[in-house]
């Protein structure tokens, strides 16, 4: 099978199941919003943030960025005993950082608690509190899975990795429609620490067969153990400097109108789903790839395979996002209607959710970029455009929310991650000779006048439908106006993609039939 096949084959299998995880993360945010009041909402988020952040400190992406690169460097070498050996270090660090954070957090939570919920008194702050030290083990466990995810995706395995996170939203699912009802909120909380567990156990047994033997020792004389430690260092720093959004979102929803940060976080949601399928798999499928092209200087190949992933990505998300807008009301309807969400709610949620998909393609396009520094082993720039992006972030949000409420945090965060993407790109084409700019520019240009031709095209389509839905009753009406608004817009952006013969177009339908051609046997 040749590489590109095998790189198509991934891509297929990493992107079907994060495509299934992210339609379980619309389950699992529909079933927690009709199973649950407003505002144990806003606690059970309030206190996620906390754990959360521990995660995104000490795991997270710091992994993929430093061993991934490490560990398939070591595994083409054929130095497997010594990648053993790396990965063990890092766990065993890892779980001593994790163990310090979270006895300590557990003590301290009801002088932190209310630092980052300045809005919430009373029994709502009581509940944070209890909620934050139940979920204060699901950071240890998630860490662990994050570590078999890299091992597995350096070694080339994406299924087990690909299918942890719908472990993970299978136990949340199971756990607010199972233990809600008799344990309330808690039940929730509760069965985040167990998805977490089950994103680490269904991934213990594909590491075993990779080979992997575990050593209790921290063995930082190797030159390798301490080249991953340094490059983890920079993103933990930069992962939880992005945190301090999060939290000050967290603080001014609080003090925003009750039911406000469960609002955010459903609109958050929804902005994740195209990042879920198309950003983040795309990235996660590359890294390895553009770390091999990396470790052997083929630098022109390098570029080559990242300007593809980029204009590919913008030709894709460019349209996502403006049918996103388009589809804001009819979406947030079918998912959050009906259930114990207000009119008012409903209506915020969306018009939330329009200034989220305005950065929806940067976001996506950071996806890719840092990986490509990650690939290079340099965490240090996507750190330092990361902490750029959290000041410009956190100060716009403080500024626009006084006058926008909630929308105006979503501009924000939309802003900021232009102008992060943007860094990105100037700092790549500035080292990459082979680094095709003025073809992504020109991708991007087509991609909009495309988009803002069919948007046209998908409005007139949702007037048309306006009149059957208003007659008709029921949640699942609201499918009509979705359909027919993806139909209208899809078939235009396709005609408007051949008449400006876009490559991306045929490109696409190329890479789809690659991915479900069964490849020949040799």
């Amino acid at each position: 099978m040749s590489a590109a096949s095998t790189l198509a084959r991934a891509g297929l299998i990493v992107s079907s199941a994060f495509l299934v995880a992210r339609i379980l993360g619309y389950v699992r945010v529909v079933v927690i919003a009709n199973a649950f009041p407003a505002t144990e909402l806003d606690a059970f988020f309030a206190a996620f943030r906390i754990p959360d952040l521990i995660f995104q400190l000490v795991a997270a992406g710091a992994l993929s960025s430093a061993l991934i690169p490490i560990v398939s460097g070591l595994f083409t070498t054929d130095e497997r005993a010594r990648a053993w050996r790396v990965v063990s270090t890092v766990i065993n660090l890892m779980l001593i950082g994790l163990l310090v954070l979270t006895v300590a957090l557990f003590i301290l939570a009801p002088v932190v608690v209310p630092i980052i919920t300045p809005g919430f008194e009373g029994a709502k702050l009581d509940q944070t509190i209890d909620l934050t030290r139940i979920m204060l083990l699901s950071p240890i466990f998630l860490a662990m899975g994050a570590v078999a995810t890299s091992v597995l995706n350096a070694g080339g395995r994406f299924a087990a990795s690909a299918v942890a996170p719908v472990v993970y939203n299978l136990a949340i699912i199971g756990g607010a429609l199972i233990l809600g009802p008799s344990l309330g909120i808690e039940g929730l909380a509760l069965s985040v620490v167990a998805g977490s567990l089950g994103h680490l156990l269904v991934q213990l047994r594909p590491v075993a067969r990779l080979g992997f033997r575990y050593e209790p020792r921290i063995d930082l004389a190797d030159l390798e153990s301490r080249k991953a430690l340094t490059l983890m260092a920079p993103r933990a720093i930069g992962l939880g400097v992005t945190q301090i959004t999060f939290i000050v979102v967290t603080a001014l929803a609080s003090l925003l109108a009750s039911g406000a940060v469960a609002d955010f976080n459903f609109a958050f949601a929804l902005l994740q789903i195209p990042l879920g399928i198309i950003g983040v798999p795309l990235g996660i499928v590359l890294l390895p790839t553009l770390s091999r092209d990396a470790a052997i200087g083929r630098e022109e190949a390098f570029a080559a395979l990242l300007t593809r992933a980029l204009r590919l990505l913008v030709y894709v998300m460019v349209p996502i996002s403006a049918l996103m807008a388009i589809l804001r009301q009819p979406v947030v309807e079918l998912l959050f209607g009906g259930g114990s969400i207000t009119r008012a709610d409903l209506d915020l949620i969306a018009l939330t959710l329009v200034g989220f998909v305005l950065g929806l393609t940067a976001h996506a396009m950071i996806a890719v970029l840092a990986r490509a520094f990650y690939a290079r082993q340099d965490t240090v720039t996507p750190v330092a455009a990361a902490v750029g992006a959290v000041a410009i972030n956190c100060t716009l949000a403080v500024i626009l929310v006084g006058s926008l409420g909630l929308p105006g945090i979503a501009l924000a965060i939309a802003v900021a991650a232009w102008l992060e993407a943007l860094f990105l790109l100037a700092i790549l084409a500035r080292r990459l000779t082979h680094f095709a700019l003025s073809g992504l520019g020109r991708v991007g240009v087509e991609a909009v006048i495309g988009s803002a031709i069919a948007s046209l095209a998908g409005i007139v389509a949702l007037a048309g439908v306006d009149g059957f839905v208003a007659l008709t009753s029921g949640r699942l009406v609201q499918i009509v106006p979705i359909v027919a608004v993806s139909l209208a817009f899809g078939v235009v952006y396709a005609v408007i993609s051949l008449a400006l013969r876009i490559p991306e177009l045929p490109s696409m339908v190329g890479i789809m039939a690659d991915l479900l051609r069964r490849p020949s046997r040799p």
